[in-house]
């Protein structure tokens, strides 16, 4: 049965410093076998641990007969980021995960990360509880034994301190929708998430996590493990240079599998193209006693699921994160290239107002935009890659102010990114964790709301009277040059005044006070003020009160801003006026 299915591929997420990587380790390391057959397999990218190493790592938990996997293949680079920079044709790259959590922090930012990535892309996962070992009561086991037996073991405290944390992860996973207990109390683990108290330094728990990913891989994915009909598919991780062998990328195949010569279309960093695979490469496997050669070995043909370097022409220009696919025929080739240039502009939807987000991978992209729909950030533009000059231009000529952002994800800024001349209205926020730059964005944008507002409020013509002091009138006309006190409100130049009764007498020119002038003027101030189109002791005469003539949409906007008791009484004084010559509904 093992023969039918390939090997379910594995990956480990989490909150960082929670011991994904020590997990690892221990699982590799417990399945180096004394025999070759139940060694470790390097592969690039990946660690191969097969069916002779789990029914090592598992004795006693797991039998033959409950084993039908070939094994397992577990993504080296463990965290959230190679979760969603790994990615296939419909979906994550990985088929389950272990989402890691230290028994003593629990639910952590980086870990509600990773929760909405694992829920996105419906990917089944175990919860591995870390560092029990670091609790009150634990004991050091003798050797390898059974997680049940060795709880029974530790102190009473232990149970209870233990009990009590893990009943903390599963209250936290409960704001996710998830239902979670310990594994060894869930019946159904398609409506609970089994959840493993682990030690990885001692082993405790490893073999009942291995055991449970098993299960979970046979239980939930078998059709997903035995499908192996349509074209050999493979995910690109990155390129380089391999010595005597020349520009190589390194691929985890997913299905199916490549031989030397097959014609592949891969997605390049501009767009699809087509090449010939010329070289297969892969670290020999490690041997017991012995260190890992630098020697590449050549191999001629290999089958999902495995992790290995490719040398084809072009190769050099394939895109991180982008998809590697067999083309059989001519026609073939040109319905993949088709294929997978849509699948790239079909990744992240496009907003017609949004930010600009890079990120260093096509799976990066598409998680980083899937976070941005979840804290409703528009996105107008994504790219793989780092921050350029153009993109920086480009942004800034976006009309809304707060979308002038740049959102990169583990990119870098290239040095010629910000000229000179770049208007200080784009921001680059910049950074390798997902949420924190969100939350930076955010922060900008409201600060940057609150300015705009604000600057907004002195654009809008604001409500004001104003008193035509007796005895200051310094000329009579062309333009009417008068002292005034402002009674109410606040007095700006450029605006049009009226008398009580709606007639409109003037146009406030300019403010002046002591020789100099004046942007605004507050209630209670004194100063003089230059009429334009005002006649004294004709159409204004000492001791008139006047208004702002406020235009209609003006007073609609002041409705919705905040304004002070004076400026609101004033307000409402300028409505009244303006309905008893305009009808009732004047300013609504």
């Amino acid at each position: 049965m093992s023969d039918e299915l390939r090997q379910p591929i594995l990956s480990l997420l989490g909150h960082v410093d929670h011991g994904k990587t020590t997990l690892l380790d221990r699982i590799a390391g417990s399945g180096r076998a004394e025999r070759e057959a139940g060694g470790i397999t390097q592969h690039i990218g990946a660690i191969e641990v097969p069916r002779e190493a789990i029914l090592e790592i598992c004795e006693g938990v797991l039998t033959t007969e409950q084993f039908a996997v070939p094994g397992l293949l577990i993504i080296d680079t463990p965290g959230h980021r190679s979760f969603e920079t790994l990615r296939r044709r419909g979906g994550a790259l990985a088929d389950l995960a272990i989402l890691v959590v230290d028994v003593r922090e629990g639910v952590m930012p980086q870990t509600r990360e990773s929760i909405q990535i694992l829920k996105h892309e419906k990917t089944p996962f175990a919860v591995a509880l870390t560092k029990i070992d670091l609790l009150t009561g634990w004991r050091k086991p003798a050797g390898p034994v059974r997680l049940s037996e060795h709880l029974a073991r530790c102190a009473p405290e232990f149970g209870r301190v233990l009990d009590e944390h893990l009943y903390g992860v599963a209250e936290s996973l409960v704001g996710f929708g998830l239902s979670a207990d310990r594994y060894d109390r869930v019946s159904d683990f398609t409506r609970n998430v089994g959840i493993v108290p682990v030690s990885s330094r001692s082993g405790v728990g490893v073999p009942e996590l291995v055991a449970l990913l098993v299960g979970l891989s046979q239980r939930f994915l078998k059709s997903e493990l035995s499908r192996q009909e349509g074209p050999s598919e493979a995910t690109v991780l990155e390129r380089s240079d391999q010595r005597g062998v020349g520009p190589v990328a390194s691929v985890i195949l997913y299905r199916g599998a490549l031989k030397v010569g097959d014609e592949v279309v891969i997605n390049g960093r501009t767009a699809p193209f087509a090449s010939r695979i010329r070289g297969i490469y892969r670290p020999p496997a490690k041997r017991r006693g012995k260190s890992g050669s630098s020697r590449l070995d050549s191999l001629t043909e290999v089958r999902a699921a495995a992790g290995v370097y490719l040398a084809a022409p072009g190769i050099e220009d394939s895109m991180p994160g982008g998809l590697l696919r067999v083309a059989r025929t001519a026609t073939e080739r040109i319905e993949t290239e088709q294929l997978l240039a849509h699948e790239v502009s079909a990744s992240v939807p496009l907003a017609e107002s949004g930010v600009q987000v890079c990120a260093d991978t096509l799976g990066g992209i598409e998680a980083f935009a899937y976070e941005c729909s979840e804290a409703k950030i528009p996105i107008h533009g994504a790219e793989v890659g780092p921050v350029h000059r153009a993109l920086v231009l480009r942004t800034a000529a976006v009309r809304d102010p707060l979308h002038r952002a740049i959102l990169a994800f583990n990119v870098p800024v290239l040095p010629d990114a910000l000229p000179a001349a770049a208007p200080e209205s784009v921001r680059i926020f910049q950074g390798d964790v997902m949420y924190r730059i969100l939350e930076e964005y955010g922060a900008w944008k409201n600060e940057r709301n609150a300015e705009l507002a604000r600057l907004r409020r002195v654009e809008i013509i604001h409500p004001a009277k104003f008193e035509v002091l007796r005895g200051f009138v310094f000329r009579s006309s062309k333009p009417a040059i008068v002292g005034i006190r402002v009674l109410a409100g606040e007095l700006r130049p450029g605006v049009r005044v009226m008398l009580p009764d709606g007639n409109e007498v003037a146009v406030l020119k300019s403010l002046q006070r002591e020789n100099d002038s004046v942007k605004e003027a507050a209630e209670g101030t004194e100063l003089a003020a230059s009429l334009d189109g005002a006649v004294m002791g004709r159409t204004v005469q000492e001791g008139d009160i006047l208004y702002v003539a406020l235009p209609e949409a003006a007073a609609r906007s002041l409705r919705g801003q905040q304004l002070s008791a004076s400026e609101q009484g004033v307000l409402e004084e300028i409505v009244r006026i303006r309905r008893a010559t305009h009808g009732p509904f004047w300013g609504q």
